[in-house]
């Protein structure tokens, strides 16, 4: 025999979540430990012959050892908080170490490319690529906290998790790396870019219009046609893992007894009778019964449901009667006091008592068909039934369908696990004939509650409020980078690849067939932490350049081999999610990391075309001979016009900016 059922699905899911952490995240280490390994020993740039070994393992020391000693801390935090774990927290793990890795390889290769003493270089390194650092953490913690807004404990807790391992793991970075790198003595050679990227620059450089209208018809297209097509729908088995004998069962007992997905509706209405006192709600209890039959039968008509109530109870019992061997009606016609019994009662007692006459009878057949079994048929008679019957039952069984007051009574309603989709039809079908429920004394039914109608409303909510947390996250993330570059427009330029990005999800989740569910309504929160990331890093380096054309090639040409890193990198540590054997996690490390990569060539390829655009019409974002021609209060100038001279922006300690 297998226990199954909600608690037993759920506490071997917990277990499941703690043992399966220990399979999935050694994997992640040494997936992301090869890579960067190899992007770091020269293998790349120098092939087999030049590789460097040392200088590889010195970068999986420096860049790795913070982002592991990250993952652990925010795991202790949890377990010494006496937080609550969920089973989504199996992907934290992978996703920090993936994140956190990328910020300590921004350090260093920006550390590589600069001139003068370790110090000097460590210094010129923290100053500029520091605070895109700081900028990456601040705008990836808005983006997973807004994950609080979605009203799931599950999706909230990752939310929690994941902004307050990004903080320690900043946190660690900032005090590791640029100790890890002075004390291992780091010294990596300067390579040329990667010719490849020389080429993907020119793209937007060249054809920035054709770059831009690519990007803005794919994002039209994804949000109309695309979000239209995404299935909205939630399997609840779909979030257990596939080889736990609990839920193995539940699939069985799902498909095999149509069941699984239990509900009730809530009917108020007396089921017992008492003539003599008051209340004319109880006077004709058998009246109530039989429009609870007709409910019940009606229930049973929808697709997918079955329904039983006290009436189904009361057709299933039959009538046996005995004491000792011996009739009990002769014993008890000698108690005192039965003579005064009305007679309706007496001769209702006497049928009950006769099994020749009530042999393979039920309840429910004394009630509807009194006069074939040669009953009074009064409302007096009816109520001495249902006493009987009633007082037949055990307390436990009798309070499964009634209240102890007999004015309030359950119909079950089991369900298969179906998709929401189909469950919803069967609901509101549902919900129809229990407000058609309706008595002569305002006797009426609720409406469904139970795991199906819980299902719809989770769905419905997760629906609304990705759009919350979603808005939430993308406009805090550009208020903070409009503060730390003091300028709104230049974060929205920052911003934008990100945006693009995000509304690309409903295009990628059509075309790989994944439904909007319990762990997918996280990606468009987890893209904006994740893909902001890119696009502030060729953004600082423009400000860093002066703006101007040339800055921007130079930015997105010199980033453009850290991206790359990052991007391979994060997937690395991303693709040993798909070792967890839950069926709706691996939908959705398919389609974040299709739109990691999206937002990697949006950083790459749209942020350029962006500024090369604003550039050639005179309206640079920062800097260069438009930004010094705005200042000068000469109004739009084209990089072209021969009567502007190219500027270079000098920045240091004693003065802010200077021409």
């Amino acid at each position: 025999m297998t226990l199954t059922g909600p608690i037993p699905i759920t506490n071997s899911v917990t277990e499941f979540s703690f043992r399966l952490f220990w399979e999935i995240f050694p994997l992640a280490v040494v997936l992301v430990a090869i890579g960067l390994f190899v992007f770091h020993s020269d293998l790349l740039q120098a092939g087999i012959s030049g590789i460097r070994p040392i200088q590889g393992m010195k970068v999986v020391i420096i860049a790795g050892l913070p982002t592991l000693c990250a993952v652990f801390w925010t795991l202790g935090i949890i377990g010494a908080t006496n937080y609550e774990v969920t089973m989504t927290v199996i992907i934290v793990g992978p996703i920090l170490l993936a994140l956190g890795v990328s910020y300590g390889l921004h350090i260093t290769n920006r550390y590589a490319e600069e001139d003068g003493s370790r110090s000097q270089k460590m210094r010129a390194s923290m100053r500029s690529t520091g605070r895109a650092v700081f900028l990456s953490a601040v705008t990836t913690v808005i983006g997973f906290i807004s994950l609080i807004f979605t009203p799931m404990a599950p999706i909230q807790t990752v939310g929690i998790a994941l902004s307050g391992g990004i903080v320690v793991v900043y946190v660690l970075t900032m005090f590791m790396v640029p100790n890890l790198t002075l004390i291992l003595d780091l010294r990596k050679p300067k390579h040329p870019p990667l010719k490849i990227f020389d080429a993907a620059v020119e793209i937007p450089m060249k054809r920035n219009k054709s770059v831009i209208a690519f990007f803005v018809l794919l994002v039209l297209f994804s949000s109309t046609i695309g979000q239209a097509n995404v299935e909205e729908n939630i399997d609840l088995l779909g979030m257990a893992p596939e080889g736990e004998e609990p839920v193995i069962k539940m699939k069985q007992y799902s498909k095999e007894f149509n069941a699984g997905q239990i509900g009730m509706v809530l009917v108020h209405a007396n089921v017992t009778g008492d003539q003599t006192d008051n209340d004319p709600t109880n006077d004709d209890p058998y009246q109530n019964l039989k429009i609870i039959d007709g409910l019940e039968r009606n229930l049973n008509t929808v697709e997918n449901a079955s329904a039983v109530s006290v009436v189904f109870l009361m057709k299933a019992t039959g009538l046996a009667p005995t004491l000792s061997g011996q009739p009990i009606l002769n014993q008890i016609e000698e108690l005192p006091g039965y003579g005064l019994l009305p007679e309706d009662v007496r001769d209702t007692f006497a049928v009950l008592m006769d099994q020749e006459v009530t042999q393979g009878a039920t309840f429910w057949d004394l009630l509807t068909t009194p006069e074939d079994f040669g009953l009074p048929g009064s409302t007096q008679s009816q109520i001495f039934l249902l006493d009987v019957f009633y007082s037949s039952l055990t307390k436990e069984m009798r309070e499964i369908f009634i209240n102890s007051d007999y004015d309030r009574t359950l119909v079950y309603i089991d369900m298969p696990f179906i998709p929401v989709a189909d469950t919803k039809v069967a609901v509101d079908q549902i919900n129809k004939y229990a407000e058609g429920f309706q008595g002569v004394h305002q006797e009426r039914a609720e409406k469904l509650t139970g795991v199906a109608a819980t299902a719809i409303e989770v769905n419905q909510l997760i629906v609304d409020s990705q759009w919350t947390s979603l808005g939430f996250a993308i406009i805090l993330t550009l208020i903070t980078l409009a503060v730390v570059f003091k300028d709104i427009r230049y974060s929205f330029w920052t911003t934008s690849p990100v945006i693009a990005t995000v509304a690309l999800q409903w295009l990628v989740m059509w075309q790989m067939d994944v439904p909007l569910s319990l762990v997918t309504v996280m990606i468009g929160s987890i893209l904006v932490g994740v893909g902001v990331d890119f696009s502030i890093h060729i953004s600082n380096r423009i400000r860093e350049l002066g703006g101007g054309l040339d800055a921007i090639r130079s930015a997105a040409v010199g980033t453009g081999m850290s991206l790359f890193e990052a991007a391979v990198v994060t997937s690395l540590g991303m693709f040993t999610a798909y070792q967890i054997p839950i069926p709706e996690i691996k939908p959705f490390v398919t389609v974040i990391l299709i739109l990691l990569w999206v937002a990697a060539a949006s950083a790459l390829l749209l942020l350029p075309a962006i500024f090369v655009t604003l550039e050639k019409m005179g309206i640079g974002a920062v800097g260069g001979p438009s930004g010094m021609a705005r200042k000068l209060g000469l109004g739009r100038v084209k990089p072209d016009d021969p009567d502007v001279l190219e500027a270079v922006l000098v920045m240091d300690s004693r003065s802010d900016e200077a021409w």
